[in-house]
């Protein structure tokens, strides 16, 4: 089956765990309410976010207890060389166009652990966001460049401007960022 390399839910739920313990160590029960904080805040209560196990994590050594043997311990965690690896993959993943909630959680996760990239990553991250807000506005124009009047009437010319010019802020935004860097 073909796969893009876009990140699914629970593997963007993997990278906001795994992102929050490279900042450095924390309790598995305060880990667990931050990334549910985090997830539900950006894109909603959603059955898709269900959190990939904690547990599950450390079962495929990618996290390791500081302190404690079970959960149950509410252990301080840690990330390992191979949590490291795997959040490095996960920053590096592809985005989809911004068409829903997930989409949403995914660029906002990218964009809260990029401080975890090399710099050249990030710039490679950042021109990736930016390519996909310019695919976002061409298709946005495109749509409203639409001859057919059935399609394009009402309030909808008005909304599709307001989309194009988020689009285009969100471009600048972008071009502004990768300069600073």
């Amino acid at each position: 089956m073909f796969r893009d390399n876009s990140l699914i839910p629970t593997e963007a739920l993997r990278l906001a765990m795994l992102g929050f313990l490279a900042e450095g160590p924390k309790r598995y029960a305060d880990l667990a309410a931050t990334v549910r904080r985090f997830a539900s805040r950006m894109a909603g209560p959603s059955l898709d976010l269900l959190a990939p196990s904690l547990e599950l994590l450390r079962f495929e050594g990618l996290v390791a207890p500081i302190d404690g043997e079970s959960m149950e311990d509410n252990p301080v965690l840690r990330l390992t060389d191979a949590g490291r690896a795997a959040l490095d993959g996960l920053l590096s993943a592809n985005m989809k166009p911004l068409v829903n909630d997930l989409n949403k959680l995914v660029v906002a996760l990218k964009l809260r652990f990029l401080h975890l990239m090399a710099r050249e990553d990030q710039l490679v991250q950042l021109e990736m966001l930016e390519d996909l807000y310019r695919n976002e506005r061409a298709r946005l124009v495109d749509l409203k460049a639409n001859e057919e009047a059935a399609i394009i009437d009402g309030l909808l010319p008005a909304w599709l401007d307001q989309e194009i010019a988020q689009a285009e802020a969100r471009i600048a935004w972008c071009q502004e960022i990768q300069a600073r860097l």
